[in-house]
């Protein structure tokens, strides 16, 4: 590329945290300036409050100091999205990559997803949401299917214990450490994959086939004893796993699914096995199967979720104003990261 890419990172959790780590030291994109919600964040160098040393940009809660930058992009990780701030966003004219997958369709409603496309086309912007699953598991998906003739189901599994990710707040908010019968448990877990309905969508418009609807079930395992994982607490018989697919139904039967399975632990009944990973098949001709894993013990999962929006930013900036999707962008690729 001819210029450096002014990105603004939007908040410094996790996940955003590593982003500010991923585009550091990048040779196309220039982090320019942060937004922070926490007061106590206000001031304080990013490289700081990302674990690494300063990089001599400051975050602040000046929402109009940051889009006075004129960002090229933002990289939006917020636990819960603010749409005042997404439209005065798009509207500058500043991209938006965001991991809040159901931003990529009307999860958060109709009215919602109206005005922030509404809010796109008016600032000549693109929105564009991926993580590692929903987002870049599901693209690999994809890649592979192009070596089938026919397709009879699409599947793509997340399976993993998930107390590395250390995130008290989402964990709770899924359902987590609840009692079994309490009716909330199911409708917390389901609302909760809430972003695999929209990535569902998603690949059903990419694969060219027309949905009748989207199906959710779940199950439930609980904890055998109290265990303290030092950054919450599970009580003895208590919600400590899920497993559930989210199905896109054609005819009756499920053509395209997102599986998973979340364990906090291993403590548990029933004590489901898991891949540690991401595994793909394809029921079709041919049968495809192929299985992303990590080297070591696990995967980095604020990395991999945080990498495949860092990564999509020059696509997204050239793209046509509006939100858009995989197919809608040349294949996001870690270009420019072999250093």
């Amino acid at each position: 590329m001819s210029r450096h890419l002014r990105v603004v990172q939007w908040t410094t959790g996790k996940t955003g945290s590593a982003a500010v780590r991923g585009m550091v030291g990048h040779p196309v994109l220039e982090l320019v300036g942060c937004y922070a919600y926490a007061p106590e964040k206000v001031g304080r160098d990013v490289g700081e409050l990302c674990g690494i040393d300063p990089i001599g940009v400051l975050a602040t809660d000046d929402v109009k100091a940051l889009l006075a930058l004129e960002p090229d992009c933002v990289v939006y990780t917020a636990y819960r999205p603010n749409f005042d701030h997404l439209v005065r966003i798009l509207e500058s004219g500043a991209n938006v990559v965001t991991t809040m997958y159901m931003l990529a369709g009307s999860g958060y409603g109709d009215e919602q997803a109206h005005a922030l496309r509404d809010a796109a086309l008016r600032g000549g912007s693109s929105l564009y949401c991926s993580g590692i699953y929903p987002g870049h598991a599901p693209m690999v998906a994809l890649a592979a299917s192009a070596m089938c003739r026919r397709i009879e189901r699409l599947s793509v599994l997340e399976s993993l214990d998930i107390q590395e990710y250390a995130n008290e707040q989402m964990f709770r908010a899924q359902g987590f450490d609840l009692e079994a019968d309490d009716p909330e448990a199911a409708q917390r877990c389901e609302a909760s994959c809430g972003s695999f309905k929209e990535q569902i969508r998603v690949l059903a418009r990419a694969l060219g086939v027309a949905i009748d609807g989207v199906g959710f079930r779940a199950e439930l395992a609980t904890a055998n004893q109290d265990t303290d994982f030092g950054f919450m607490t599970l009580g003895n018989g208590r919600i400590a796993g899920f497993r559930g697919t989210v199905s896109g139904m054609r005819d009756g039967r499920s053509v395209i699914e997102c599986r998973f399975v979340w364990k906090l632990g291993e403590d548990m009944t029933p004590n489901w096995p898991v891949t540690n990973g991401y595994v793909i098949e394809i029921e079709g001709d041919p049968g495809v199967r192929c299985k992303l894993e990590p080297l070591g013990d696990h995967f980095p999962g604020a990395t991999t979720t945080a990498m495949p929006v860092v990564n999509a930013i020059p696509a997204v900036c050239a793209a046509p104003p509006g939100i858009v999707n995989h197919m809608d962008l040349p294949f996001v690729r870690g270009a420019h990261q072999v250093r």
